[in-house]
């Protein structure tokens, strides 16, 4: 195996966060593959939510967890905004 001939120990410049408009956008029309803009996790499990009440229901489940995506989305993002924004003043305590 090959040696690289480049230093690896230096950290990786931080993500940018993904943007609020973006997120609710991508959530409202794709519904949970939108949602996977913010939280791949979240996006799979109302995958799974929006097939298993879809089933159930005739379909008439999916409204309802179309729009719980676009809620969740707002607020990962947002949620993941706010962090950013405090791991850049450095991590100071807000109280």
């Amino acid at each position: 195996m090959a040696v690289p001939d480049f230093p690896t120990d230096h950290p990786l410049p931080p993500r940018e966060p993904p943007k609020v408009r973006t997120a609710v956008l991508w959530a409202l029309f794709l519904g949970p593959f939108g949602l996977m803009y913010t939280s791949v996790g979240a996006g799979l499990f109302m995958l799974f939510v929006l097939v298993v009440l879809g089933l159930f229901t005739v379909g008439m489940g999916i409204f309802p967890v179309w729009a719980l995506c676009v809620a969740w989305a707002y607020l990962a993002a947002t949620h993941a905004n706010s962090q950013h924004e405090h791991e850049l003043r450095g991590g100071a305590d807000d109280r």
